[in-house]
């Protein structure tokens, strides 16, 4: 379900191109058992006009319903 987040946040297409870029983050490697075990990801908005909210109601309107469906993901 990530890869998918991230697609739909990062390049859904070129006409409907979110200001947001999704990407993982990792700590040092000598830290927590490095990379692999402890990624997580942060969402970034490329432009102050584009809120949290508006977010949530663009992903709402183009993700599968309901969301927490895997089967629904897999269409």
């Amino acid at each position: 379900m990530v890869q998918e987040l991230g697609y739909v946040l990062n390049s859904l297409s070129v006409s409907e191109h979110l200001p947001t870029v999704f990407k993982p983050v990792s700590p040092p490697p000598y830290l927590n058992g490095g990379p692999e075990d402890f990624l997580s990801w942060t969402l970034e908005y490329t432009s102050c006009d584009f809120t949290p909210a508006q977010c949530v109601e663009w992903l709402e309107a183009r993700l599968p319903r309901p969301v927490e469906d895997v089967t629904q993901w897999e269409q």
